[in-house]
């Protein structure tokens, strides 16, 4: 027995908007983490008879020197003023690690080596006096039959002991062969336009920071988002003093952007003597009767947090490194959260918030390479007033995180609710 199938009305598939209209609402929305779209700028360089434009540079650029990505394609047009006389145009990429240290001496590594002829008299015939080029940056380098990724252009010189000088660079040299004239058509001259160019590839963190960046109102809704660090203030050898616990609270992800802001909390434990001798606010004993009272000029106690750069490099099987501070944390201090007036209460907590960020001179996110390793580490260092009579010992602490060049969601791309 055969039963006929009802009819069905197709209707047409409704338009979609990123964005709600009148009388929608958005139920949910995802931030896209993607990447911008592609730059459309230009850059030109002049020489006498030679225009070299590069295409898909950024508009805002001020450097004035091609930037390039991950992935990128080097491309251009090259303006030539003489094209009759060109015999040859070639196009050669070049990058070089150079690296040297007072302690182990000194190495210069090539990275990139790749030459192609873009324009060929004798195959191609006469050159257009306009002539396009396009050549993919490499990815990877091949060294001591190890494959390891590009390291983005880095220069720093430290100074001190040992005197530390790092420098990754990348060159396109373009190298025109012309007719010297039109009698003496056996004899050429080549000119070669150097010009640098700038490797800075993009790199995001895993996930979202937490976007309220005070420790209070999230630790109990997320307490997953923080990372604890325990250390303890040490005392001198025979000192009637309790040690001062600290606690150090980074969010977990260890993974921040160049530009923006990384949270923390600072809470110090401890008794009430103690920390009157962290603060240099314990009286003072008085001198014996007629002794002549000593001058003791007071300094207050130190609470810092910083952001630490470790350039590690390695010649001749000589490892050397130096540390340079690449960022200064702003403290606050916060009110205690409940008011007690017991005078010999056990123990008693002081707390400090605030946000460190890098300086806007660094650019460059954290990267290894074969005999380059360049690190980066939040550090809050304790140092107790009257440090040379204190008790208490100063100390630091290092946590190693990870830099990058671009936050999670670009403020471009995320929702206008979002913002």
């Amino acid at each position: 027995m055969s039963v006929a199938l009802p009819a069905y009305a197709f209707s047409p598939t409704p338009s979609y908007a990123s964005l709600p209209r009148t009388g929608d609402s958005t139920v949910e929305y995802t931030p896209r983490a993607g990447a911008a779209g592609p730059t459309s700028g230009t850059l030109t360089k002049n020489w006498r008879g030679v225009t070299i434009i590069f295409k898909n540079q950024e508009e805002s650029s001020q450097s004035g020197i091609p930037t390039y990505g991950r992935n990128a394609i080097i491309c251009g047009e090259i303006g030539l003023e003489n094209p009759e006389a060109v015999l040859t145009i070639c196009l050669k990429l070049q990058g070089r690690i150079d690296l040297s240290s007072s302690d182990c001496g000194q190495i210069e590594q090539t990275i990139v080596d790749e030459q192609h002829v873009l324009w060929d008299r004798a195959k191609s015939g006469r050159c257009p006096s306009v002539v396009g080029f396009a050549l993919a940056f490499p990815t990877t380098y091949k060294d001591e039959d190890k494959l390891y990724r590009i390291p983005p252009s880095f220069e720093t010189v430290i100074l001190g002991s040992p005197l530390l000088a790092v420098k990754c660079a990348y060159k396109l040299r373009i190298t025109i062969t012309k007719t010297s004239g039109r009698l003496s058509l056996f004899k050429t001259t080549s000119k070669t336009y150097p010009i640098p160019l700038a490797f800075k590839p993009r790199t995001r963190p895993a996930r979202p920071i937490i976007q309220d960046l005070s420790f209070i109102s999230t630790l109990k809704a997320a307490p997953d988002e923080w990372h604890q660090m325990l250390v303890t203030i040490p005392t001198k050898e025979k000192a009637e003093v309790e040690p001062i616990s600290c606690h150090f609270l980074i969010p977990s992800i260890a993974t921040f952007c160049l530009s923006q802001p990384i949270p923390f909390h600072i809470q110090l434990c401890g008794s009430r003597d103690s920390l009157q001798l962290f603060y240099g606010s314990a009286p003072v004993e008085a001198p014996p009767p007629g002794s002549k009272r000593p001058r003791r000029r007071q300094y207050a106690a130190i609470v810092r947090v910083y952001v630490a750069r470790q350039v590690y490099i390695e010649v001749h099987g000589k490892s050397s490194w130096r540390t340079i501070v690449v960022g200064e944390g702003a403290l606050r201090p916060l009110p205690p959260t409940a008011y007690t007036d017991d005078a010999d209460a056990r123990e008693v907590s002081v707390d400090w918030e605030g946000e460190v960020r890098c300086k806007d001179d660094v650019t460059c996110a954290s990267f290894s390479a074969n005999h380059l390793v360049v690190k980066d580490f939040i550090i809050f260092a304790l140092t107790p007033a009257n440090v040379r009579s204190s008790p208490l010992l100063p100390i630091q602490h290092a946590h190693p995180i990870r830099l990058v060049t671009d936050g999670w969601t670009e403020q471009d791309l995320a929702h206008p609710e979002d913002r």
